[in-house]
Order: C-alpha cells, then structure tokens, then sequence
C-alpha cells in the first residue's frame, strides 16, 4: 500500500492541542438552547411511549462536545421510526416526510425548522461507491457505520437515560486528541465521499487527519475510488466545500491530495485557487463559488445542474473573451448588448475577478444599465401605423440603445426617432 512510503504529514495543517480544562469540561444535553432541550425531552417520552430508544447522534453530539453551536438536530430511534415520525409530527403540529428505503425521515416543523430521524440500522455496500443496503439494528451497532470516530457518538434521550453519552469508538478521545480518525479500513473504499468529509471535518475544526486515516485516504485517492461517485453525489460534496467558512483550505488541501484528477480526471487551471480566494474574500456567496467550481470542470451533460448554472460556467470560462470585448466597448448601449445574453451570476463572478475598470463597468451594468428600458411600447408603434412582427423588437431595441447613448430622453425624443426610422425605410 502506498501508506507505507507515503509523506504522513496531514492533509490539513495548524491543529490546536486543546487543554486540560476542554478535557475535564464538556456541555451537556442542559447548556442547549431551552427550547431545544424541550423538543429533545418530548421526542423521548414519544419513543419511550412507543417502546423504542431515541437517541441525538452523529455531528450534533460532535458539535455540543466541542461547545460549537448546534445547527441540525438528528435523532436516531431504535424502534418504529414511521410511527415515532408520526407522533413527533403530531406533537410539533408540523409535517412528516419519510423514505422508506433508508428507513429516515424529516418532520418539517412551522416555523421552517427541522428534526431529521433515522431508524438505527446497519450498511453494506454492494461495491465501491454504491448506495448501501440498510437493516435496522442496535444504536451500538449503528455507530459502528458511521464515518469517523468524532461523529461516533451518540446521547440517548429516553426518559431515564437522557444525557447518557454513548461511545463505543473513543470518538471523545480524538475530540481531545483533534484528530480525524476512520472506524473501519475500507471507509473510504465504501463511501469515497469520506475523503471529501475527511478534508472538510480537518479544516472546519482545525484537526489533523490521523496518520492511518490519512494513509488509507490517500490508497484511496490514488486507486481513483472518487472517480467511481455519480456526478450527483461529487457535486454534492463540492457544493459543501463552498458553503464552509474556510472553503479556500479545503481546496487547498483536495488539490494537493489530488482529489479533482481522481473524482473528474481533470486537474484544475494553474490560478484556480487564487481566483477562489479572492472570490471568498469578496463575500460571494456559495451558489457563486460553486459555478466558479464547475466552471473549472469540463462540461459533462451527465452533470445534474440547472440550465443557469450550466450556462453561466460556460460563460465564466470564456470570460477573458468577454472581458476583451468589453475593454473595446465605447458606447453603453455596446457594453449592454455584450452582457445581455450572460447570465447574471456569470457576471457577477468575472466582475469579482476582473480589473476594477471592467469591474465598475459591469457593476453599473448590473445596477443600472440593464433596467434601462425605451418608454415607448408596442401600442405606440401600432399607433403610429407600424403592423406588429420582428420590427417590433428591432424598433424598440434600437430606442432602448438610443437611451442607454443618451441620444434620447423624453416620449417625444423617441417619438421622433421612430419617425424617422420608418421614413428612411419608406425611401
């Protein structure tokens, strides 16, 4: 394997050793949010009132023993996961969605919140990269699928039990440690996703990919598993990488793992990461980071993407021709029509990129320019005797250049441009 001759330095650098006083004092289930608490304690009493176990798991108890807010609630119930779905539905007054092939569900609460469930279950995978085959099972043995050990733990919730922490993995232990660690040795061979998982985990909480993790991490990589995802699925994990807070070192760190050659055979151009950075460091928001992303990706119709984001990273990556053409615009109504037809968070990417004078350009484009709109309309031309068809958009095309040029400013100004238009065309 190559973990043996491997460099072991960690896909992600600067891990914090955390004190003596972050060992000894942890939060508990009691320092969430009161209302939080009491959403937890009712779910409880449901599983316990059905005769099943509720559990909070995964990266909420990751988060909470770390003191990090906790975003998400996901609950795991070793017990009838549809009736305790119902019930908790019922009791919050929301709307349950279950998916009988995972055995999970999300019960959508009024106010726009959210509880996620699963049932506590086993995974196989058939092969490398396949969805798995789930089976219910034990909260110990549900543990045991997870991907590392942080996120290996569970607190029951059940009356009697609640606040109990589960953690059969010593995933407590490598919170201390701040280490990234996998449970099983084909982790990543499983579920290549990981690897993505592994990088974001690293960087969102300043830990250190563990030296065996990073060497099976690394097999992986090399053996091109990531190539084996669906595009969905490899989207997906990109689209994470953007949404982070320190999206431009999980970059970093997947280029130099060389996980894009191994996911999409292609390796991104020589400035992509500076062109990432500076983007972030502009505030773009991660729908536009992720067009930047895939605009770095060679076009693949197999990509499940919108239309808009399909033709605005066509556009960012033909955007040096843009930006020619614009440096050769001298009228308004010219630096319109070149920037008409490219969909506006194109636009907003290569303005973020660009020099400040093409920068300013499509920015008062976009706040200005493009709103610009002749005052005459299609009955004031079939008033003045012209018959409807395509000298409609010709006629009113040219006003609304007129306008952009300054060449018009009232009704009348337009008026009489319209006039002379269709005399010229009579001659």
């Amino acid at each position: 394997m190559a973990s043996s001759t491997q460099d072991p330095a960690p896909a992600v650098s600067g891990r914090r050793r955390s004190s003596s006083t972050e060992r000894r004092s942890r939060p508990s289930l009691g320092s969430l949010p009161p209302p939080t608490v009491a959403l937890l304690r009712q779910a409880g009493r449901i599983a316990r009132g059905i005769g099943a176990r509720a559990f909070l798991a995964g990266g909420p108890v990751r988060d909470l023993l770390l003191g990090r807010p906790v975003l998400d609630l996901d609950l795991a119930v070793d017990g009838d996961t549809r009736r305790f779905g119902n019930e908790l539905a019922r009791t919050l007054d929301g709307r349950v969605v279950y998916h009988a092939r995972f055995l999970t569900g999300t019960v959508h609460r009024p106010d726009g919140g959210r509880v996620d469930f699963a049932r506590t279950r086993t995974e196989t995978y058939p092969k490398p990269a396949a969805l798995p085959t789930v089976r219910p099972a034990t909260v110990e043995a549900d543990l045991v699928r997870r991907d590392f050990t942080i996120n290996a733990m569970a607190l029951e919730i059940t009356p009697g039990r609640f606040g109990r922490l589960i953690d059969p993995h010593s995933g407590r232990a490598d919170l201390d440690a701040r280490l990234v660690r996998i449970l099983q040795p084909a982790s990543f061979r499983d579920d290549p996703t990981r690897v993505f998982r592994a990088i974001r985990f690293a960087v969102r909480l300043e830990f250190e990919i563990e030296p065996e993790t990073l060497a099976r991490m690394r097999d992986a990589v090399a053996a091109r598993l990531p190539g084996l995802l669906t595009p969905e699925r490899a989207l997906h994990e990109l689209q994470c990488f953007c949404a982070e807070e320190h999206a431009p070192r999980m970059f970093e760190a997947a280029l130099r793992e060389g996980l894009f050659p191994a996911c999409f055979e292609h390796r991104p151009s020589p400035d992509f990461l500076g062109r990432f950075q500076r983007l972030n460091r502009r505030k773009c928001d991660p729908a536009l980071l992720f067009i930047f992303v895939l605009a770095e990706l060679p076009d693949n119709p197999r990509f499940p993407v919108t239309t808009e984001q399909r033709d605005a990273a066509r556009a960012v990556r033909e955007r040096r021709t843009l930006v020619a053409g614009l440096a050769r615009a001298r009228r308004p109504s010219t630096v319109c029509r070149r920037l008409r037809p490219v969909p506006e968070p194109a636009l907003r990417i290569i303005a973020a990129l660009a020099s400040p004078p093409v920068h300013a350009g499509i920015r008062c484009y976009l706040d200005e320019l493009a709103a610009v709109e002749p005052l005459l309309r299609g009955h004031d031309l079939a008033a003045l005797g012209l018959r409807p068809g395509p000298a409609y958009r010709q006629i009113l095309e040219a006003l609304r250049d007129a306008r952009l040029d300054g060449r018009v400013r009232t009704r009348a100004d337009e008026l009489s441009l319209v006039r002379r238009t269709l005399s010229r065309s009579k001659d």
